[in-house]
């Protein structure tokens, strides 16, 4: 009898071979076996987007990619308010935006702004009418760490706001100019209602409420009529996104360990009639109790999801991307500060995010072209 010896092959493709031959207990990696080495890997022709202000972020496209919108401050002390501003395109690459445009009214908080998938709406979430408490000296808004422990100012004031024929509104404004948009609520209670999206079809609305006293995530119609809770789980949950078919979510957790988050999907329940009422089959993508795992974000195959981990230290945030089942993680950015909050365009052919390695050393919105990686 003849005996052939097998010809050795790497563990991945050994793992895969194996897998083809229904062998068991042959798990994916957990991380990309082809890491990479820089920046250019994945991410080409990057832009910083925002200027002069003192801190800005969390930005998101509109469907036709012709406008972002996001949050800023002029000064450290003050809190977000919300921006809008046309991209400017030269050729198939973006190079910047014009003069942004306020559309919330000083001396408000607000956050998560996000575009309807026809274009004509947008939503956000604002304290807007409602007078706001007198903030603790060198407090700031938004996501900061202190003493370990990560949070969010969640100010009970806070409300998802509407606004519908957004363009035509900004049309009479000039560049840099404001108005207020934030005119009709969604949502009526003092119990911080806020980091809100839309489902693909537009039939949904998305977001985390402190209605029930701890941050859960609720869905609602865009009028904000038929409002399902979807989590019950003591801790923060919040960030959420559809998937790109409508059928999945993805979020922010921190439930195995307060004050670090993980990744977490799960599917949508719906009824006979397609009205969503309620989740199964959550499962937690990432698994390290020790790190920060936050703002995850879609992208647009389905198949992938992107996010920011302070795997590399709480000083360096990175972007991560890994596929839905939470395998192959792929480091994307490679800098020496913050890079968080990542957001795919519709297209997939862009990322945008949050990061300090701008001149000004603050938080600003840069946008780079992106690829898929080797091996993600």
């Amino acid at each position: 009898m003849i005996h052939r010896r097998l010809p050795r092959l790497a563990p991945v493709l050994l793992c895969t071979v194996l897998l083809a031959l229904g062998a068991a207990g042959c798990m994916p990696p957990q991380f990309n076996p082809h890491p990479t080495t820089s920046e250019a890997d994945a991410l080409t022709d990057a832009v910083q987007l925002t200027h002069n202000f003192a801190r800005a972020g969390e930005a998101y496209f509109s469907p036709d990619m012709r406008w972002v919108i996001f949050q800023a401050s002029m000064r450290p002390e003050e809190s977000y308010l919300m921006y809008v501003a046309q991209v400017k395109w030269d050729g198939d690459r973006i190079t910047g935006i014009n003069t942004p445009i306020r559309i919330t009214p000083e001396g408000t908080a607000n956050t998560c702004g996000y575009f309807s998938p026809d274009g004509e709406s947008i939503i956000f979430a604002s304290t807007a009418g409602k007078q706001l408490p007198p903030r603790e000296p060198g407090q700031q808004g938004g996501y900061q760490r202190s003493t370990n422990s990560y949070r969010w100012d969640m100010p009970r004031e806070m409300e998802i706001f509407r606004a519908d024929g957004w363009k035509a509104a900004l049309a009479a404004v000039p560049a840099g100019g404001s108005l207020n948009l934030a005119k009709y609520p969604l949502t009526h209670n003092d119990a911080y209602d806020a980091e809100c999206a839309y489902s693909p079809d537009g039939k949904w609305i998305l977001y985390s409420s402190r209605l029930s006293g701890d941050s859960e995530l609720y869905a609602m119609h865009p009028d904000g009529t038929k409002i399902v809770r979807l989590t019950n789980t003591p801790g923060y949950d919040g960030g959420p996104f559809f998937s790109p078919d409508g059928k999945r979510i993805v979020w922010r957790s921190d439930r195995k360990k307060p004050d670090y988050l993980q990744v977490m999907t799960a599917d949508l329940k719906f009824d006979a009639s397609g009205e969503i009422v309620g989740l199964m089959n959550q499962r937690e993508l990432t698994h390290n109790l020790e790190v920060v795992n936050w703002g995850p974000y879609w992208h647009p195959d389905g198949k992938h999801i992107v996010y920011g981990t302070s795997l590399h230290g709480h000083q360096n945030y990175e972007l991560y991307l890994m596929r839905d089942d939470g395998t192959y993680k792929t480091r994307i950015t490679h800098s020496d500060l913050a890079d968080v909050l990542p957001v795919f365009s519709p297209d997939g052919k862009w990322l945008m995010w949050t990061t300090r390695r701008g001149p000004e050393k603050t938080s600003q919105v840069w946008v780079a072209r992106f690829r898929f990686p080797k091996g993600s």
